[in-house]
C-alpha cells in the first residue's frame, strides 16, 4: 500500500500537481485496520487540494491490489507541528539546550563561545 502510495504521489507530481505530491510525500497513511488507513494533514489548505486527487489515488490502489474495499480516511492533525525557522547560533543553542540541560552546564564548564 505504501509503495502504491508513494508510486501515486509521484505521478501526480508528473502531471503537474507539485502541491499535491508534496502533501502525499510528507507523510505515510497509517492502517487502521485491514481495510480502513488514515493520512494526516496540516491544515485545511492540504486537506482540500488532497480531496480533489483522493478519489483517483484510491481507484489506482485499489486496482493495483485487488481490494475494492480499502478506504483513506482524510483527518487534519489537532497539534500542527512547529513551524520550521532557520535559526542562528545562539537561537540553535537555546533550542537543543531546552532538549537537554546538560549543555548549559557543558557550554559553562568548558567556557564555550555559542555566538559564531
Amino acid at each position: 500500500m505504501i509503495r502504491l502510495w508513494k508510486t501515486m504521489a509521484h505521478t501526480q507530481k508528473l502531471n503537474g500537481q507539485d502541491q499535491v505530491y508534496h502533501v502525499m510525500i510528507k507523510r505515510e497513511p497509517v492502517q487502521m485496520d485491514e481495510t480502513t488507513f488514515q493520512f494526516e494533514v496540516d491544515n485545511t489548505i492540504q486537506l482540500t487540494r488532497l480531496e480533489g486527487a483522493i478519489g483517483d489515488v484510491m481507484a489506482y490502489i485499489r486496482k493495483e491490489i485487488q481490494n475494492y474495499d480499502l478506504v483513506i480516511q482524510l483527518e487534519m492533525i489537532k497539534d500542527a507541528p512547529e513551524e520550521v525557522k532557520y535559526l542562528n547560533g545562539p537561537d540553535r543553542f537555546d533550542k537543543l539546550a531546552k532538549k537537554n540541560t546538560n549543555l548549559f552546564d557543558l557550554k559553562n564548564r568548558f567556557n564555550l563561545d555559542i555566538d559564531y
